[in-house]
């Protein structure tokens, strides 16, 4: 199975169990179940005014005639499931500016037909007002505090690269595109944190990449944020979170899928702190407080 996304709003904890098509609600402090929530093929959760948002593929796994995918609100009071909407196919992960909620379409499961838009969700009607066009097979979706989303695009794995690109949600458009892989990237104030696995077909293999771009000025740094040499060791980053108090960079390797994967803590300079063994395909975080 897949824990594909986890979050923390509130008492409880929320983790999006992707093949076992459930949200599973835990209370933070026990880990026991609340209450059990099911999505078809759920695949990320965002919070925003005491609603919780998953968006789902719908459709079985990997089946290219798979419908539209949509965003179900649950009630974080009650756990009542609200309203649904459909949006692009396959859609991937969200984020909330002001009243608008933003959703990366990949359509990864029909290539070469891709996806290639974010669709934007008014938060009040709960109605789809627009696609935002930015590049094909979309993947993560992270909003800093200047109102700018930034937004990955995975290529096509062979000819297409990745990408990662800037788009003003006051205007709604693409204003700036970096020519820099992105598979997973974090904002913490005004840095973004980026690591790149960008496979390639043609090539048979992974290429690694790892960056920062500061983005008030929205420029690429000079400076990587693992700078002591760990990076040889890291077979491949599968997630990236940023301690917003101590500033420590936590970057977890998923090795060979198989066998269990390794947490990396870095502090700010760049210099590896610690690391733990972890459970198989280590990818997703959440602090507690």
């Amino acid at each position: 199975d897949v824990g594909n996304d986890i979050g923390v709003y509130g008492s409880k904890m929320y983790v999006v169990v992707n093949v076992s098509n459930k949200l599973e609600i835990l209370d933070v402090k026990t880990a026991k179940r609340i209450k059990q929530i099911d999505i078809t093929n759920c695949r990320y959760v965002s919070f925003h005014k005491g609603k919780a948002y998953v968006s789902a593929y719908l459709g079985s796994v990997g089946d290219p005639n798979a419908p539209n995918g949509n965003i179900t609100e649950i009630d974080t009071l009650t756990l009542n499931v609200g309203r649904k909407v459909n949006v692009g196919r396959q859609p991937e992960e969200m984020a909330i500016v002001g009243e608008k909620l933003y959703i990366a379409n990949s359509g990864g499961y029909s290539p070469p037909n891709y996806e290639r838009t974010v669709s934007v969700i008014d938060l009040n009607t709960f109605t789809e007002i627009k696609r935002i066009d930015v590049a094909i097979n979309l993947s993560r979706l992270k909003a800093d505090k200047y109102g700018d989303l930034y937004v990955t695009s995975r290529g096509d794995y062979y000819n297409i690269p990745s990408k990662l690109f800037v788009i003003d949600t006051q205007t709604d458009q693409v204003k700036k595109t970096f020519d820099l892989a992105a598979s997973n990237i974090w904002i913490d104030d005004d840095i973004a944190y980026i690591y790149a696995t960008e496979w390639s077909y043609i090539q048979q293999k992974n290429t690694i990449t790892y960056s920062m771009i500061n983005v008030k000025d929205e420029t690429l740094m000079s400076r990587k944020f693992i700078n002591d040499g760990t990076e040889a060791q890291i077979k491949i980053p599968y997630g990236i979170i940023v301690d917003p108090v101590s500033k420590d960079v936590y970057v977890s390797d998923a090795k060979d899928y198989v066998t269990p994967g390794t947490l990396y803590c870095f502090d700010s300079s760049g210099k590896k702190k610690w690391s733990v063994v972890t459970g198989d395909i280590p990818a997703h975080f959440a602090f507690v407080y």
